[in-house]
Formats: C-alpha cells, structure tokens, sequence
C-alpha cells in the first residue's frame, strides 16, 4: 500500500473527523428548523392580517325574516282565493247535478262549464265591523261565472258559492245574454280551424299569390288569423248577433307590425262552432259578401291585386326585438345597481304589507287586475279601496277590422295576463315577487302566474326635500331622498304591455302611475288610411288611438262620511289705491274659492285649463288646531279627453271615460266601473257607469268613491318601433295629505341628512354630520338567480 492510500484511509478513519461532520449537520439541522418557524410565524401572521382585513370588509347583504309569502292560517277578508279553496269550490260545483257541468279536459261552445272563479270581496260593512269593531270575519265566498251553452236558450249564469273552504251553497243567480261572454278557447278553436280549412280550400292560391304563405303546410311560411275586433250591433244594425273581424298576418315576430289588406268577418253567433260562417270578407280595400265573391273578382280583375312578399325571418327584420343598429356602449359594463344593505325595511305576510308607517293588503283580481285593500298610514285608515277597473283602447281607421277595434281589456282578464315579471329588466333585481292563482276555463288545477307582482324599495333620486343655508350665522344643510316602496304589476294583453305603479313615499302620499309599452297595432297602408296615421314603413301605418285608464278610490278621511270640496283659483283684480299714486288703481291677482259638491252631478268634474282647481276630501268633524279640515287632495296629471260621441257604437260601454273625475256615494251594488262582457254590451251596458251619476244622489257626508280616469291620445311614430317606449307616456295621480298633518310627516324618517358647521364663526373647525346612526360599506348586493332559474324551468316566465 503506498503513502497516499494509507493517507486517505487513515483520514476517513478518525474519531475527530466523524465529531465534526455531526456537529455540522445538526447546526444545519437547527437553522431549518429555525427557518420553518420563522416561515410558520410569519405565515400565522399574514393569514391574521388577511383575516382582519377580510374581516373589515362588506360580505354579503343579510336576509331578513319580514318576508313571508305563503297563506297565513287565517286568511284576512282580502286575501285571494288559495289553490285549496279553488280546489273545493271547482268540486263542489260539479257536485250539483243540476248543472250538468263537464270538467276543464271536455269543454265545449255548447257544454255548461266553469268559465272563471274568483274572490267576493265582502260587503264593506261586514269588513269594517270586522278591522275596526272586533266582530266576527266575515265568511269567505266566491264568484263563480259559468258558461251554458247546452240550454236551448243559452245564456252566462253567475253564483255566489260558500262558505270557504269547504263550500255546501251557490246562491244570488245573476244571468247574462250568452253573446256577451268573452272570447273563449273552444270557440277560438274552432273559428281557426273552420277558417285555415275553408279559406285554404278554396282561395288558398289567392292568399299565396299575395301574400307568399299558406294557412296549413306552411313550413316557415305560415299565414295566421288574429281575432282583431268585434262588430258592434248598433254598427251592423242586427241584434243578438255575435260577429268578429279576424285579420290576417305572417306568423312572426311580431304580426301586428306586418297588417295584410286580408280579413274576415265571422258570425259566431252559434253555440256550434260548425255552425260559424264567413259575413263578409275584406281583400285589397274592398268588400266581398262571400268567397265566391271575391274569386269572381280576383279572377276577372274587377279588384286591385295585391302582392306583398312574405317577411324574410331574421333578427334584422324591424319587427323582432333583436340588438341591432348602432350598439352601445363599447363594453359589457354593468349598469347602476340598487341594494338593500340591511336587507328589506318592509314586510309581508301573505298579501300584508307594511312599510314606513304605512300598512295595505293586495291581491289580484283575475278580471280586473291589481287591487289594493284598508291602506293605512300610522294607524289611520286613508284609502279603504284603490283598485285599476279597467282598460280600454279605442282605434280608428278606414278598413273594418282596425275600425271597430274598441277594446275593453277585461273581456279578455287583465289580471290573468300580469306574470312573468323579469328581474333587472321589469323590476329591480332586489325585488321580492308575489305569484297570484287563478281558476280559467281550460284547467280544473289552479293555475299559478308566478312574479305577478314586484315590491321594492327605491330611490327615487330625487330629494323629497331639502334646503341650503350658507350665509349669516345660521348656515346648515338638510335633506332627504325622496325613497319609496313600490308595488308594481304588468299585464300583457295581447300585443300592448301596461306598467302599473302603485308608490307609497314617505311624507303620506300615494302615487298611482301607468305606461304603456309592447307594440302597437297597425293597418295595411292605402290612401284612405293616412288620415288615420303616419306611414312607418312601405305597407303599414299606425293607427291613431286612446288609451283609457279607470281607477276606484274609495277614501274614507278619518272615516266614511267625507265631503268633497273643489278650490278653484280664480282671476280677481283688487282696489290698489293705497298703493298707487293713480285713482281707481287696480292690480291682477288670483284667489281662491272653496266650493263643496254636494251631489253627484255637481261632483263630476270635465277639466277645464281656463279654471284651474284643487279636489279634496275631508271628514268635517276632524279639524286642525287651526280649524281647518283635515283632508287629502286627489291629483291628476294623466287627463285626457274622451271625443267619441255618447250613446253611440261602443262608447257607452265606458261611459266612465267621459270625465276625469266623478264622485259617487258608495253602494255595495256599485263595486266596479265595467266588467267583463263590455267589449260586447254597448248597446244595453252590464254595468251602466251613467246610472251611477244620473241617480244624483247627495255625497255630502255620506261614504264617498271617486272614479278617477287617465288616457292619452296615441298616434304612432317611427320611433315607436319595435315597441313603444315608456319615456314620456307616464300617467299618474296622487293622493296628498292636504292639512291632514300638522307637519311633514317625513321629519321623522331617518334617512335624512343634516350637516351644520361646528362654530358658526370658523369653517376650519369642521362640520358635524347628523345621518342617524346610518353607516355606509355594510356589504355587497345579493346576484339575482332569476336567470339560473328560468334556466332550470321556463314555465316561470313562459307560464
């Protein structure tokens, strides 16, 4: 072995050397060790900072427990029928066998069916002994509207049916002419079928030729009748008929917009739907008595022809409601967002609502739509019924179908069309929403219309009040959003879409607001049309039309026997001698005088701008300190004029639209302006609205309604395509405390700001802020799962 080796060997070999190498190790070993503690420390420490600062900042907006939305144990008198309820009543009528009714599945034209029920509001005075007297409930009982077309005299047969829920009576028989009944889905049925078959058969060729579609096997090219208007009797002069203009359009969207000069006139006057014929028929601006008729024509060329080629069915088309044109903005920016950082400062319970004082019942009535019960303000009862009762729409135009197009919205269930309403787009998306049930003709299950209703809390963005001081010695500032509870509902009927706002702020007043939206009805454009409507695109115009709007307010102002008292502002020119240097010198001033309307007649009011009033109402035994009456003033800023002339065509049969306002004295039998047979009964009126005037009774402390009405004249423009916009076509009224308070009662609402300097003399000591106790940046708004959810089940909003 030579000297390296033995060297190397006898290194390897020492005790000390071996010392050494484990002594190195270890103090690699601490200083890790030591490293993973100060990582560990140092770790726990950035976690207990991020959780503080995670900690400090907004989580999620809490939920409250004020909402609750099903049926309370004891329904309250207003309260709409339950599915239960409908359930019952459905089974207890086809229990009595001398009504020989067939179920939902088997309807027909000429059976005896269920056609509609829906909640007897109780007389007011059960109520009243009821809410105020501690008397017993009274009994709940529903209306029940049946169909008997198997009589050899057919005729409409209403009964009161209780006591709920388990009903064993059906009493107060009210029977109607058979014809006025509104349009149903069995006869509806048939006319199609009878029309798509006839008309196919025989002027099928005439209907492609013109118009590039077909009726049946029509693909993507598909021809479809619209029930567009119904014949009046005082127009056709024939009695007891029942006649309907069905007009002809593509099947796209949407066929208002795309009128063809193509429609028919249907006798529908049978109980038979084998029975209906074609009256007259409407092609290129004439008319024709028969089919045959109109061949002849159209085969020697005595008529116009015409040739409108079939829409191309794209998202570009004007009709359809695709993004298109000049997109804006640039980005996908979200737009501005309400939420509620405490959750919601209103509750419910059931169809009970409370908010800021404020305290109401609301359901909705399957004929007339939205109807708001015993609305209270800090205990006190200010409106004992504000309900919409109806809505009409009256065109004008040369052809015949858009001419005798007088709608009253009723007929075809305003409140059966109100659903569907869309989170972010209909209503804010911190909305709570309420469904409504409803019992129809073609269903024997109650059928849900879910988000019939929204309720939420806004700003408005506009101060309710406010006022700056900056000069002398007693500078501040005070003001306050002007935030309020909304309730809102919007019926679709047929192609119209109709908001309604029923607003509670906070200084005690009601706020009652319509808009009309959807898209208009239109006519196929000719030269005897254009007196009726701008030209908005090759082949249509808009027809000129008024909306109509009929709202009950019974008011009971600290209580029932109220007087209804007019201020009008009068010119008065005033002796100004002792301020003039001229003798005889006059100055022009206004005054008021206070009148009170004393009778029914007396009570209506036709505005007139040349004398200018205030309307209000008022208990006369409940004065202010100051002996004023305590009263509430009713304003109206949606008036419009009805020109038709009275008693004639259809204009009786909303005769309430005559006026902007008429007070009557309440009548148990004098619940509601219209009903729902009066886009039939012009002649002989159900519910005749002049009766209630021409009686002329006295209302000076007796219990008062008023019977307010809105409107506006529509003649379409280009801009009102696809669909008319709201902007500009809100109609409202109010209900303003007027020396019913001794002050605004919105001082005592904290959601007021004020801001005054700490010294008056010197700004630079800072101002002192008072908002209440409010604090900002509690948490983030809640995502909406609305669109997850119709995701998951359309029938929410395609119900």
């Amino acid at each position: 072995m030579d000297n390296e080796s033995k060297s190397s060997h006898s290194t390897a070999g020492e005790p000390g050397t071996y010392r050494r190498t484990i002594g190195v190790l270890r103090i690699a070993v601490v200083v890790l060790a030591a490293v993973i503690v100060i990582l560990v420390i140092a770790f726990a420490v950035v976690v207990t900072q991020l959780k503080e600062e995670l900690s400090s900042q907004p989580g999620d907006c809490p939920s409250t427990d004020n909402i609750k939305l099903d049926p309370p144990d004891i329904l309250p008198p207003f309260h709409d029928l339950t599915r239960v309820e409908i359930a019952s009543i459905r089974e207890f009528m086809y229990s009595e066998k001398d009504l020989s009714l067939v179920r939902a599945t088997d309807i027909q034209t000429n059976n005896s069916y269920i056609y509609l029920i829906e909640l007897k509001v109780p007389k007011k005075d059960q109520v009243l002994q009821y809410l105020d007297n501690g008397q017993a409930q009274p009994v709940r009982e529903a209306l029940v509207l049946l169909f008997r077309g198997d009589k050899p005299e057919p005729y409409i047969q209403e009964y009161t049916v209780g006591p709920l829920p388990n009903p064993y009576y059906k009493k107060d028989q009210r029977d109607f002419p058979f014809r006025y009944r509104p349009p149903t889905i069995p006869e509806l049925i048939g006319v199609y079928e009878k029309l798509n078959r006839e008309l196919h058969e025989s002027i099928g060729n005439i209907l492609k030729e013109s118009y590039g579609g077909s009726l049946v096997d029509c693909e993507d090219q598909c021809l479809k009748f619209q029930q567009l208007s119904v014949m009046p009797t005082t127009a056709s002069n024939q009695p007891r008929t029942r006649k309907v203009w069905f007009s002809l359009a593509p099947y796209i969207e949407f066929y208002s917009l795309h009128p063809l000069d193509f429609a028919v006139l249907v006798d529908m006057t049978s109980t038979q739907p084998k029975d209906y014929h074609i009256d007259a028929l409407y092609y290129a601006g004439d008319r024709f008595k028969s089919i045959e008729e109109l061949q002849r024509a159209y085969e020697f060329g005595s008529v116009t022809k015409t040739k409108i080629p079939f829409p191309t069915n794209n998202k570009d088309l004007y009709s359809t409601l695709n993004r298109r044109g000049s997109l804006f903005p640039s980005d996908s920016k979200l737009p501005p967002r309400e939420y509620e950082p405490d959750g919601q400062r209103y509750s419910i319970n059931g169809r009970h609502i409370e908010y800021m004082g404020w305290q109401f019942d609301l359901r909705m009535s399957t004929s007339f739509g939205p109807q708001l019960f015993d609305i209270k303000y800090n205990g006190k009862r200010i409106v004992y019924e504000l309900s919409l009762q109806e809505i009409a729409v009256f065109y004008s135009a040369n052809n015949p179908s858009m001419r005798f197009a007088d709608y009253t919205d009723s007929s075809i269930l305003i409140g059966g069309g109100s659903r569907g309403l869309v989170a972010g787009a209909d209503c804010p998306h911190h909305s709570t929403f309420l469904s409504a049930d409803h019992s129809f003709e073609f269903s024997d299950d109650a059928v849900r219309n879910d988000r019939a209703f929204c309720i939420f809390e806004h700003n408005t963005g506009q101060p309710i009040r406010r006022h700056l001081t900056s000069n002398g010695e007693n500078k501040f500032y005070e003001g306050m959003m002007d935030i309020v509870l909304t309730v809102r509902t919007i019926p679709t009927i047929l192609n119209y879409d109709y908001i309604f706002d029923f607003i509670f702020h906070q200084n005690g007043a009601i706020e009652v607001k319509s808009v009309s939206t959807g898209y208009i009805l239109a006519s196929f454009r000719n030269s005897a049309e254009d007196d009726y409507g701008f030209r908005l695109k090759n082949n249509i115009i808009g027809n000129i039309h008024h909306h109509m709007f009929n709202f009950k307010v019974d008011m009971d102002i600290n209580g029932r026997p109220n007087r209804f008292e007019t201020i009008e502002i009068v010119p008065k020119s005033v002796d100004n001698t002792l301020w003039s240097s001229k003798l005889d010198a006059k100055y022009e001033q206004t005054m008021m005088v206070r009148e009170q309307q004393k009778t029914e007649k007396a009570a209506v009011v036709d505005f007139d701008f040349t004398r200018p009033q205030y309307y209000t109402f008022y208990n006369n035994q409940v004065k202010s300190p100051n002996g004023v009456p305590k009263a509430y003033r009713l304003l109206i800023h949606g008036m419009s004029k009805q020109l038709l002339f009275p008693d004639r065509g259809q204009e009786p049969s909303v005769a309430w639209a005559r006026h902007q306002l008429a007070v009557t004295k309440y009548k148990d039998s004098e619940r509601t302006s219209s009903s729902l047979f009066s886009i039939w009964d012009g002649e002989a009126p159900v519910v005749d609205f002049r009766k209630y005037i021409e009686d002329d009774e006295v209302i000076t402390d007796q219990d008062q309604v008023a019977w307010v009405t809105m409107g506006m004249h529509h003649i379409p423009h280009m801009e009102d395509l696809p669909v008319t916009p709201t902007v500009g076509l809100d109609l409202r009224f109010f209900l303003l405390p007027y020396n019913y308070f001794d002050e605004d009662p919105a001082m005592g609402s904290g959601d007021a700001v004020r801001i005054e300097p700490r010294d008056q003399q010197n700004l630079h000591q800072g101002v002192h802020i008072e908002n209440y106790g409010k604090t900002d940046d509690k948490c983030f708004p809640r995502k909406s799962s609305f669109y997850s959810e119709i995701r998951d089940n359309p029938g929410r909003l395609f119900n």
